[in-house]
């Protein structure tokens, strides 16, 4: 049980450092906002694109978000930018393995990946991280229509507000493997969060996420 309650201590206040950084001085700057949904930059130190945080609350419970991200197939209904995906392994529940295109403007080549998904969930300290991590190895082979990355580091960390609401803040850092001009991946790094925190919002308003979550809606 401490360790517990000493992991809910540390998430929140990554969670918080997260959200306030721009004021904290840790180099993000607003770079969107509408919808609930704020969303800051800053440069990488290990990549030519900007690192992006975004950052909202959702009108749901935990576990039904959890449920939409675990709903792989419905990714290019909501999740920004997002071509294609395909499970390529599920080793558990909270476990998997994905394959990712990444829709991306004329003239620059869609990106393609393979992603190692984990959700590391604390439901009674009212926690979840989703980390999302691009794999080296060529497990789904290489196409020459996509220019495979092979460096992201994503973190969607939720915590609870209430039984029916929960604060979101979505983080990643890449590298594109290969050039795309600044405008392009300047809209891309506010666009992306942004498009998927918004996706997100209206996700969770289908009944059946309710309803894999075994939560009965409170109807208005």
């Amino acid at each position: 049980m401490k360790r517990h309650v000493l992991l809910f201590m540390l998430v929140s206040l990554f969670t918080i450092g997260q959200t306030n950084a721009e004021e904290i001085g840790q180099g993000w700057k607003p770079a969107k906002h509408g919808d609930g949904i704020q969303v800051y930059t800053r440069p990488s130190q290990d990549s030519p694109s900007d690192e992006f945080l975004g950052v909202t609350d959702v009108n749901a419970p935990m576990k039904v978000i959890l449920e939409v991200f675990k709903d792989t197939p419905s990714f290019p209904h909501w999740y920004g930018f997002c071509r294609d995906i395909r499970l390529i392994n599920r080793m558990s529940d909270t476990h998997e393995i994905i394959y990712f295109i990444l829709a991306t403007p004329w003239p620059v080549s869609d990106r393609d990946m393979v992603i190692d998904v984990i959700i590391d969930k604390h439901i009674e300290e009212g926690v979840a991280i989703i980390s999302m991590n691009a794999l080296k190895e060529e497990i789904v082979p290489v196409q020459e229509k996509y220019v495979r990355m092979t460096r992201l580091i994503g973190r969607a960390t939720l915590t609870k507000i209430d039984e029916n609401s929960t604060h979101v803040t979505y983080t990643v850092s890449s590298d594109p493997a290969g050039y795309i001009p600044a405008a392009i991946s300047n809209m891309l790094a506010k666009d992306q969060p942004y498009l998927t925190l918004k996706g997100l919002k209206e996700m969770v308003k289908n009944d059946k996420y309710y309803e894999l979550a075994g939560i009965d809606r409170e109807k208005p």
